[in-house]
């Protein structure tokens, strides 16, 4: 929009605008080339664990805020830190600072949002990649970072890890590396039950995947649900897999910097059974994190995680309940809103969904059905519906819609 209304004065008028454009265009790259040098400089400071020059990158901001980042910037030392950098986001919006409440006091104000990339030595071939919002002030000649949460309130939340609540310790072996807050035993306990599951779903799953594994397990659900910055209620769920989306300028996506996140609250409150298919059920979610794309649908993640990642197949209570009114798989949001039983139901019917191709196709077609969807460009035009129809062909050499309608009917027979 800045730059169609400079073009229109330059056109309008003569020799004056013109000029004042080009200072004002000028101007805009100045403090946006300052204030990369500052992330700069703040990072740096992370890498060489230089406190000093960590400090300095925000002299002028509130105590409360210097003193909450030293806090971090110490628990970031224990960690083996392979890449951190603190980039300006290169497609999002150029200053949010209108959106201030409150403007701070200074010669020039920015809010920018700034890639977090925090890559872990011998796990992350490419970093995680989280976003932070940052009150950017000069004060004469010199920047400094002021804020990184004066835009909470309107969502845009700043990037919160489990070392922003509380200190972190490690466990480590076999290509797997386990941070937690509480108990090094429980922690021992996911490691080992964790490095079954990468047996058991380098068996299952054929096509080819990395398996160096970064589980978490934070102190509590609330700090959970602040880290994923979910409003969804994590009580009815025990584990997450989550990924860091990498875009370029060419509509390229990726998922990057996956982790494993336990739930405390509710996992270690089942038999060890239980929470061992359910880091099953996450490990093929981890191993299926470069072949996902935007067209990915919940069904089918969660369809392959259960059969291919777990040593048990679902009771289908629910499905069976509810095998007359089952018009087709569930929508995205059915897996994570709503009640228990609905909750259930959607991942029942995803997992017969999976045995079912399971019967006409084998284990590498499925596979290959599941690459075709995430390969789909998250730019192209089309429903979720075209692209999954799409995937199918190519694939399975059927189209999907009549794929879920034999499914469907599957169903009602089996159950009804």
């Amino acid at each position: 929009m800045r730059r169609a209304i400079a073009s229109l004065i330059i056109v309008g008028v003569a020799v004056t605008p013109l000029a004042g454009a080009r200072a004002s265009s000028s101007a805009q790259a100045d403090w946006r080339a300052q204030v990369s040098e500052l992330l700069e400089r703040r990072a740096a400071a992370v890498r060489a664990n230089d406190e000093p020059a960590f400090m300095a990158t925000m002299a002028g901001a509130p105590e409360a805020f210097r003193v909450d980042r030293r806090t971090w910037f110490r628990r970031m030392q224990v960690l083996p830190i392979g890449r951190y950098a603190l980039l300006l986001a290169p497609h999002s919006y150029d200053d949010l600072s209108p959106a201030l409440a409150r403007r701070p006091a200074g010669d020039d104000v920015h809010v920018v949002e700034v890639i977090e990339q925090i890559g872990f030595t011998g796990y992350d071939r490419r970093p995680a990649q989280e976003s932070l919002f940052l009150t950017v002030v000069r004060r004469g000649q010199r920047w400094h970072v002021h804020s990184d949460s004066d835009l909470d309130d309107l969502g845009l939340l700043s990037a919160r890890s489990m070392w922003d609540f509380a200190p972190v310790e490690r466990v480590e072996r076999g290509g797997v590396m386990v941070f937690h807050q509480s108990s090094a035993s429980s922690a021992e306990r996911i490691l080992s039950s964790t490095l079954d599951a990468i047996g058991r779903v380098r068996r299952s799953w054929p096509l080819p995947w990395r398996a160096r594994v970064i589980v978490m397990i934070p102190r509590s659900a609330r700090d959970l649900q602040r880290i994923l910055a979910t409003t969804i209620d994590l009580g009815p769920f025990v584990a997450f897999a989550a990924s860091s989306v990498e875009r370029d300028a060419r509509g390229g996506y990726a998922l990057v910097g996956s982790r494993i996140f336990v739930q405390p609250d509710t996992f270690f409150g089942y038999a060890e059974s239980f929470q061992d298919d359910t880091l099953g059920h996450e490990m093929l979610h981890f191993a299926t994190r470069h072949l996902a794309g935007g067209w990915t649908t919940s069904w089918l993640e969660e369809g392959v995680a259960q059969v291919y990642g777990e040593r048990s197949f679902p009771a289908l209570a629910e499905l069976r309940a509810q095998a007359s009114r089952v018009r087709g798989l569930p929508d995205d949001h059915r897996f994570f809103i709503g009640s228990r039983d609905s909750i259930h139901l959607s991942y029942e019917a995803s997992a017969h969904f999976t045995a079912f191709l399971q019967d006409r196709y084998d284990d590498e077609e499925i596979a290959r059905f599941y690459e075709a969807v995430g390969a789909e460009s998250p730019v192209s035009f089309g429903t979720d519906r075209y692209h999954l129809d799409r995937a199918a062909r190519a694939t399975l050499d059927v189209g999907f819609d009549a794929l879920e309608r034999r499914w469907v009917e599957r169903v009602r027979e089996e159950f009804s």
